[in-house]
């Protein structure tokens, strides 16, 4: 087995294993009793902020776990149709996440920069997923731009994978006092370092491919 494979079968497990948490948690029990909605108990108050909170939480998570499939070779090949079903259902639930997770930051933890933070993330994942929508459907549809824009978007919804794993890390490392500052921080890096990867990702394939592979 190769360490892409490897690489590449430690964050499905990872990515399933957080999408699964979010549809238990917030469709399933009361999201109100984790430990992210008890940290923002004042936000409880407002009942329009938890109704949001539960949208994002679901329909990323779906997201998350079925975005996974759509970098199976196989699938595409064999399965092109359910390649493009399960893309719908991918595509609109990033709508769904990315337009209540620009509300949600505006309530983010972490001050300003935790705010601006998830906020470009939310924009981003939009932005890269209508990107990759429109390179397959448009006329003259290209297909290989579609993959670019879609791994950019796929790396993008990672970042809810990255945010638990860094969110422990630190609160080891440094403790609940300094929650606000370090929550801020990853803000920003629970999706740009994903962001970079994908973007050499897609370089290096480019590079092996040829230049007419190039964007």
């Amino acid at each position: 087995m190769t360490k892409n494979k490897i690489s590449s079968g430690a964050i499905g497990i990872l990515a399933v294993g957080v999408a699964l948490y979010g549809l238990v948690m917030y469709g399933m029990l009361d999201g109100r009793e984790s430990s992210f909605v008890q940290q923002k108990a004042e936000m409880l108050q407002s009942g329009s902020w938890y109704v949001w909170l539960v949208v994002h939480a679901l329909s990323g998570s779906i997201a998350l776990l079925v975005g996974w499939l759509q970098f199976s070779a196989k699938l595409r090949a064999n399965r092109p149709q359910l390649h493009r079903s399960v893309g719908i259902l991918y595509a609109a639930a990033i709508g769904v996440a990315g337009f209540s997770g620009v509300f949600l930051s505006l309530f983010a933890s972490g001050g300003l920069p935790g705010q601006l933070g998830f906020g470009f993330l939310s924009l981003a994942w939009l932005v890269t997923t209508g990107a990759g929508i429109y390179a397959i459907a448009a006329p003259g549809r290209d297909a290989k731009a579609h993959g670019r824009w879609m791994l950019r978007s796929y790396a993008l919804t990672l970042a809810a994978v990255t945010l638990r794993v860094y969110l422990p890390l630190s609160m080891l490392l440094f403790g609940l006092e300094s929650y606000e500052t370090y929550y801020g921080a990853i803000a920003w890096l629970c999706w740009v370092p994903n962001l970079l990867a994908a973007e050499w990702l897609i370089r290096r394939r480019s590079a092996v491919s040829g230049p007419a592979l190039r964007s």
